[in-house]
């Protein structure tokens, strides 16, 4: 797997992510307790390394979610995660 630096505030993120399975920003906001401008810019790096991406939500938020590329890296930083990734 090719490098990939993460600062650990994007790791915590994904991680929640991970754990969840799928998030809304206002859920991930309050169970992290990041303010919303700072979690959408952890997001907005996330999605441009490709690690999460939005999907439709029949709520008005879209929910975010790990990317194949996101749940590799899980697997990879945390070996006991890819359990649940299966």
């Amino acid at each position: 797997m090719r490098k990939i630096e993460l600062p650990e505030d994007y790791a915590i993120v994904l991680q929640q992510v991970n754990e969840s399975g799928e998030e809304d920003l206002t859920t991930l906001s309050e169970t992290l307790k990041y303010d919303r401008p700072k979690l959408a810019h952890i997001l907005q790096g996330l999605r441009q390394k490709g690690l999460v991406y939005f999907s439709q939500s029949t709520y008005r938020e879209p929910l975010i979610k790990l990317s194949s590329k996101g749940r590799r890296l899980m697997s990879y930083m945390w070996p006991e995660t890819g359990l649940a990734l299966g």
